[in-house]
């Protein structure tokens, strides 16, 4: 396993995890303007994103280029939450609709590009 961000370990020893939950799991290291702001981390349809930088968000660039090859690959996004994390105002910024929830998280989904022009180069999903 390669080596895991110093950053990214502390955040998974937050939720009491260790480097060898990534395993499966493919880890971008998002930056704005030369600078890391968060970490991407996807397996599949499933995307999970982890801000570094207080008050620098993702830009609409970094979200199209990660959501976007998911979209065009498996027609959906998802992701889940904890269920004691409330603030859902990025996920529903970027198109995500919650779909259900059980007694540990909330569960999302999108379907379309919400930033990008007319969805160009995501083909519709029969």
């Amino acid at each position: 396993m390669p080596p895991v961000d110093k950053r990214l370990m502390q955040y998974l020893a937050s939720l009491g995890a260790d480097p060898t939950s990534l395993v499966g799991w493919t880890v971008h290291t998002a930056q704005r303007d030369g600078e890391d702001v968060g970490f991407v981390i996807t397996r599949g349809p499933e995307i999970h994103c982890l801000p570094l930088v207080e008050g620098k968000s993702l830009t609409r660039r970094n979200i199209i280029g990660h959501i976007a090859p998911l979209l065009e690959k498996f027609c959906y996004v998802t992701t889940r939450v904890p269920i004691a994390e409330t603030d859902h105002r990025l996920r529903t910024a970027l198109g995500f609709e919650q779909t259900w929830a059980d007694a540990d998280c909330t569960y999302w989904a999108l379907t379309r590009l919400k930033y990008a022009h007319k969805n160009k180069g995501v083909p519709p999903c029969l």
